[in-house]
């Protein structure tokens, strides 16, 4: 009976282990030599682009199927500070392109003291990611970070992964640390990231860093 038992548990152990939940991310600590040296065989994919659109008078208008999108800017000067709109209501799109990859129009969005990205989709849905887009080698995935726990302006803390689904893209995995900020995150392949963090615990917070590699199961 205890033998058909550590059997069946024994099965159960090693299905979990080969097979991973969809969209799961794994992590294992890396020593800073064998980061760097895998760190070289980063790369930064670069998804085509077109500009189809131009800003006019403040304006990004976005066609879809669903009608268009009005992006306005919105400018802080003399006059609006005379009228009570203050400094922190400062909004700014600039227009990064049409990826055909992922049938999206990326804008990045500057507030007074933060930004993110915005990409929309031809029936004018909209992803808004905490940082730039870093695309996969293979171009099925997108990861995205920010730093937000030594600034303190609202900006996210947070490091996110999205995945291009035939419905279009869709957040699989999402980590708002605590006690490190994302520092530098790159594709070394198609599955796999390398991640360096900079601690913000122990004796010298903010000045120490840690290394990682992220696999996508």
């Amino acid at each position: 009976m205890k033998l058909t038992l550590l059997l069946l548990l024994a099965l159960l152990f090693e299905t979990s282990v080969a097979d991973p939940a969809p969209g799961r991310v794994t992590s294992s600590p890396l020593m800073k030599t064998a980061y760097m040296e895998a760190k070289k065989a980063c790369r930064a994919a670069q998804p085509q682009r077109t500009f189809p659109l131009k800003k006019a008078n403040g304006r990004i208008t976005i066609p879809t199927t669903k009608g268009p999108k009005v992006f306005k800017d919105v400018i802080v000067d003399e006059v609006a500070l005379q009228k009570g709109i203050g400094e922190e209501e400062t909004l700014i799109h600039d227009y990064l392109g049409f990826l055909p990859e992922f049938h999206c129009h990326l804008l990045k969005l500057s507030y007074y003291e933060t930004s993110e990205y915005l990409m929309i989709d031809e029936a004018g849905r909209q992803i808004t990611l905490c940082g730039e887009p870093i695309f996969s080698p293979d171009m099925r995935y997108i990861v995205a970070s920010s730093q937000g726990i030594e600034y303190g302006g609202g900006q996210a803390n947070v490091i996110e992964l999205l995945e291009l689904q035939k419905s279009g893209l869709r957040q699989i995995w999402k980590l708002e640390p605590k006690t490190w900020e994302p520092y530098r995150v790159c594709w070394a392949s198609a599955t796999a990231l390398l991640l360096s963090k900079v601690m913000w615990t122990g004796k010298n917070p903010g000045s120490t860093y840690t290394y990682a590699r992220l696999v996508v199961h």
